[in-house]
């Protein structure tokens, strides 16, 4: 299937968790337990720079030096994009309305979109020379954004919009860098 039907599917996927929004950030929520809190709040202290620098460092020990340059593009679009995104939509974080977040050192109004769930979802393509790594990053990143949800910090329209971003932004590297290959060997 090409990817253009992908992306619809989710931009449908993320309109529909619009109107549940709310009922499934109270259901997250509520369901507290000892483990979940640790982990959730172990995913929260991870930032997208921190991710973005591990996967750097990966990449110049394992001599990938081919990737470094669109690891660094896709890192400057993700914090370009979403923190535009995070500006000019300002929408309130859950535990704002509904009083129910395990987290209360962020921004209450950054909600749209996940910066967490764009990063993981970014760094997907760049794994694809191990298969192993590759689909568990893929689990990660899933994991990454439905902790977002459980904290109480991020609708799940947030991190379906995210993760389309952080595909998005992974995808348009790769294929500006295909574009420039072929004007530059022809």
């Amino acid at each position: 299937m090409k990817k253009i039907y992908y992306y619809l599917i989710g931009l449908i996927i993320f309109v529909i968790s619009l109107m549940f929004d709310k009922k499934i950030s109270i259901f997250f929520t509520s369901y507290s337990s000892g483990i979940l809190d640790v982990v959730s709040l172990f995913i929260n202290g991870i930032s997208g720079y921190v991710l973005f620098g591990i996967v750097l460092i990966i990449f110049i020990l394992s001599k990938q030096y081919k990737k470094i340059i669109p690891l660094l593009l896709a890192f400057v679009l993700y914090l370009g994009l979403t923190g535009l995104l995070k500006v000019i939509v300002a929408r309130p974080r859950p535990f704002v309305e509904l009083n129910n977040s395990i987290v209360d050192n962020v921004n209450p109004y950054r909600s749209f979109p996940s910066g967490h769930a764009t990063s993981t979802f970014a760094l997907i393509p760049f794994f694809n020379f191990n298969k192993i790594i590759y689909y568990a990053w893929i689990m990660i990143a899933v994991l990454v954004s439905l902790s977002r949800v459980y904290l109480g910090v991020h609708y799940l329209s947030d991190v379906i919009f995210g993760a389309i971003l952080g595909c998005f932004i992974s995808d348009l590297i790769f294929y500006l860098i295909k574009c420039y290959n072929r004007k530059v060997y022809k």
